[in-house]
C-alpha cells in the first residue's frame, strides 16, 4: 500500500466523514461486478435488506433524520430516492451479498464521498504501478481501505447533516432552491 492506516483515515476525515470506522482488506481476485447473475443477486438482497432495515432499524432510521415516506419505501423493498446500499468490502477484496458486508447510506453527500475516498486509493495505485489500458481499466490495489460501519444504518456524527436532499433539506429541489436563496441573499 502506498500509504499508512492513518493517512487514510486523514483522508475520509477531511473529505467530511470523520467518524467513518475504516478496514484494510486485501485483492483476492475476484471480478463478478460485471456479471448479469451479480446484479440480479445483489437486487434481490438489497430488497430483502431494505425490508429488514424497516422493520428492525426503526430507531436507527430515525436517528438519521429519514422520513416516514422513506422508511415506509423501504418497507415495500423500494430504494428511496437519495439511499444506496453500499457493501463495506467489495467482492474483488473478498466480500459477500449478505447483510452483515452492506450498510444503508445518504447518496448525498455520503455515498459520493465514500467513492472519492475508493477513487483516491485506486488513482494513487495506478500512479505508482502504471497498468491503465483501454481494454481493462485501472488496476485495482492489492490492499485497499474500505469503509466499515458497525450498523446496517451509517449515522453520521452530525445529526441532520444531511436530508434527502444532501443538506438538511427534504428534497434535491428544496435543496437548490436553498443554495439559490443564499447566494442571492449574500450569505454565501
Amino acid at each position: 500500500m502506498l500509504f499508512s492506516e492513518e493517512y487514510y483515515h486523514d483522508l475520509i476525515a477531511k473529505l467530511g466523514l470523520p467518524e467513518m470506522p475504516i478496514l484494510k482488506v486485501n485483492y483476492q481476485g475476484k471480478n463478478v461486478l460485471d456479471t448479469k447473475s451479480f446484479r440480479t443477486d445483489f437486487f434481490k438482497i438489497s430488497k430483502k435488506l431494505m425490508q429488514y432495515v424497516s422493520f428492525n432499524n426503526i430507531s436507527q432510521l430515525m436517528d438519521a433524520n429519514f422520513p416516514i415516506e422513506t422508511i415506509e419505501e423501504l418497507h415495500e423493498g423500494l430504494i428511496p430516492e437519495n439511499i444506496t446500499i453500499y457493501l463495506k468490502k467489495p467482492i474483488e477484496y473478498g466480500g459477500k451479498l449478505e447483510f452483515s458486508n452492506m450498510f444503508l447510506i445518504r447518496t448525498r453527500p455520503f455515498r459520493q464521498i465514500l467513492d472519492t475516498f475508493i477513487d483516491e486509493q485506486i488513482l494513487s495505485f495506478n500512479k505508482e504501478h502504471p497498468g491503465y489500458d483501454k481494454k481493462n481499466g485501472f488496476l485495482l490495489p492489492t490492499e485497499l481501505y474500505v469503509p466499515n460501519p458497525d450498523g446496517i444504518v451509517f449515522l453520521p456524527a452530525l445529526k441532520g447533516f444531511a436530508g434527502a436532499g444532501g443538506n438538511t433539506a427534504s428534497d434535491k429541489m428544496s435543496e437548490i432552491g436553498s443554495t439559490m436563496f443564499l447566494k442571492n441573499s449574500g450569505r454565501f
